[in-house]
């Protein structure tokens, strides 16, 4: 997908719209903006109209992270941060009491 400003919206296709539609409904409507500032480095800032809004783009981008997904557990359900892409257990108790109700439910 371009790179388009939001305000040129006539500009979109069909999908693009819409997309950015089911986007600002996540929000309700209120998305963040944001500024480039230059401090020690160039940092993004972010002005959010509400703490509820803050806590929602946050966790949006947890659930995308590559490196370190949130996920649930696979035996217990909590949601964890992963330190490895493939890790399906939030620590070794867990995943052991899982392969041990697994193994005891195959006899």
């Amino acid at each position: 997908m371009k790179v388009t400003n939001y305000r040129d919206n006539e500009k979109l296709n069909a999908s693009e719209k819409e997309l950015y539609q089911k986007s600002m409904s996540a929000f309700n409507g209120i998305a963040p903006t944001y500024r480039i500032a230059l401090r020690e480095k160039l940092v993004i800032l972010w002005d959010f109209h509400s703490m509820m809004l803050g806590i929602q783009l946050m966790l949006s981008f947890m659930l995308v992270d590559s490196e370190k997904p949130l996920r649930a557990c696979k035996h217990c359900h909590s949601a964890f941060m992963s330190g490895h892409p493939n890790a399906v257990f939030c620590n070794p108790r867990c995943k052991n009491q899982y392969n041990v109700y697994k193994s005891r439910g195959k006899k």
